[in-house]
């Protein structure tokens, strides 16, 4: 395993969840990092307890935002090691009842964002031949569910971007992978006035503790930069192979 000591890592949606999680994560590992997210002072907060870390506002469905964000880490380091891009948004409901505004959001945050974000960040990598992208998916991306539609649909679109884009860096050394996670228990689930798993499931009892899947990332880039990690997939144990299904 490699050290990630002085690696330069860009965050996108760092402000909580498992954004804040992985920045807490890649910061224990001695990395300089560079947090982006929407809501300044929240960021603010995290970059607070985090040594060489700089907060830079960051709305990805703007991609001079994530220019400005992986500028940031080349103005202050000069290169860039790691990108993860984290940020999303997920409304649920039935088809019928997704609004285009919903739609819109979603299709700007979670598969523009994540494309231009890898477009600046290969970018910036091309000039040494190294670094790692890493997109975090969803099991959404993986099987089909009800009053999943749209979300789904653009976490299909970050699977299909992944794949492609993995054979396209690898010629120039630069390491593509896909994080398939399912339910994390993050503070979302809070906020939603509907859920899309059944009402017997309890995320804060049921669902993957956010420093937990930010340690099993950590691991893919403490790999040998000779082999890359196509695909994560990470569940709850109350997941059942039916559910993994195409």
């Amino acid at each position: 395993m490699n050290s990630l000591k002085d690696q330069v890592v860009c965050i996108t949606g760092a402000s909580r969840g498992l954004g804040r999680a992985l920045a807490e994560a890649f910061g224990a590992e001695g990395c300089h990092l560079v947090l982006g997210a929407r809501n300044q002072a929240a960021l603010e907060d995290v970059a607070r307890d985090l040594p060489s870390s700089l907060a830079v506002q960051c709305d990805v469905r703007e991609v001079e935002d994530i220019r400005a964000l992986v500028d940031a880490a080349l103005a202050a380091h000069e290169r860039l090691d790691i990108m993860i891009n984290n940020a999303s948004v997920a409304h649920y409901g039935s088809l019928l009842s997704t609004n285009e505004a919903d739609f819109d959001q979603m299709v700007a945050t979670n598969l523009k964002g994540t494309f231009f974000g890898c477009q600046v960040a290969l970018e910036a990598m091309l000039a040494r031949h190294q670094g790692l992208i890493v997109n975090i998916s969803s099991i959404a991306g993986r099987r089909y569910a009800p009053n999943e539609s749209a979300y789904s649909a653009t976490k299909w679109a970050v699977q299909g971007l992944t794949g492609a884009l993995r054979l396209e860096a690898a010629a120039h050394n630069i390491r593509v992978t896909s994080v398939v996670a399912g339910g994390i228990n993050t503070p979302v689930w809070k906020e939603k006035d509907f859920l899309p798993f059944p009402p017997e499931v309890e995320p804060e009892r049921d669902f993957m503790d956010p420093k937990e899947v930010a340690a099993a990332i950590v691991n893919i880039a403490r790999h040998s930069k000779h082999f890359v990690v196509p695909e994560l997939v990470c569940v709850p144990l109350l997941a059942r192979e039916r559910d993994l299904g195409s």
